[in-house]
C-alpha cells in the first residue's frame, strides 16, 4: 500500500448500526444502541439526549478529538454484504466515495481464550487511509494470494471486508468508504 497513511480523521460514506462514535470528553456513542439510526452515549446517559447521522458526521469532520470505530462484524458470523471475485472487485462502482480507510483486527488463540470473538482492533484506532485504486487494489491483492480469503462488499454500509487466517489468527480489515 505505497499511498497509505494513517488518519485521525474519519467521514464515512454511511453509518451503520453498531457504529461508535467516542467524543473528547470520553462519551461513547452508538449506533442503534434502542432505535435504529439514532445515536446514544452508551452506556446509556438519560441527559445526554440523541444524536442524528448528520450530527455525527458534522462532528467527526469539523472538531479535533472525536474519533469513529466501525462495528465489528463477528468472527463466527459469515462477513456482511456480497462476496466477490477479481474480475468483480475490478467492476465495483465505489462513488460517491472519494477514499477508503482500512481497519485491521486480529483474533488470536489468546483472545478466544478469554472469551473475545470478534477480536481486536490493531494500531490503536487509527486507520489507514487509501485511494480508491488502493482499495481495490489491495482487495484484488488479497484475493489473488489468497483464494479462500473471504472478500465482501456491502455496498449499503458502504464497506468492504477481507477475512483470512495466518497461523493461529484470524484476520480481519474493514475498508470503510469516505467522503
Amino acid at each position: 500500500m505505497a499511498n497509505a497513511t494513517t488518519v485521525s480523521k474519519v467521514q464515512p460514506l454511511r453509518f451503520v448500526d453498531g457504529d461508535t462514535a467516542r467524543s473528547p470528553e470520553g462519551i461513547s456513542w452508538r449506533r442503534g444502541l434502542r432505535a435504529p439510526g439514532v445515536w446514544e452515549a452508551f452506556p446509556f446517559i438519560p441527559e445526554a439526549g440523541t444524536l442524528g447521522d448528520g450530527q455525527v458526521r458534522d462532528a467527526l469532520a469539523d472538531r479535533d478529538g472525536w474519533l469513529f470505530t466501525p462495528v465489528l462484524p463477528s468472527m463466527g458470523a459469515a462477513l456482511p454484504g456480497t462476496a466477490y471475485g477479481v474480475d468483480e472487485i475490478r467492476a465495483l462502482v465505489l462513488r460517491p466515495a472519494t477514499a477508503a480507510v482500512m481497519y485491521a483486527v486480529r483474533l488470536d488463540r489468546v483472545h478466544a481464550f478469554l472469551g473475545n470473538d470478534q477480536g481486536v482492533f490493531r494500531e490503536g484506532l487509527r486507520p489507514v487511509s487509501l485511494r480508491l485504486a488502493d482499495m481495490r487494489a489491495s482487495l484484488e491483492g488479497v484475493r489473488a494470494r489468497r483464494p479462500a480469503a473471504g472478500v465482501t462488499f456491502h455496498r449499503l454500509g458502504g464497506r468492504a471486508y477481507v477475512r483470512y487466517p495466518v497461523g493461529a489468527a484470524l484476520h480481519t480489515h474493514i475498508y470503510l468508504l469516505t467522503r
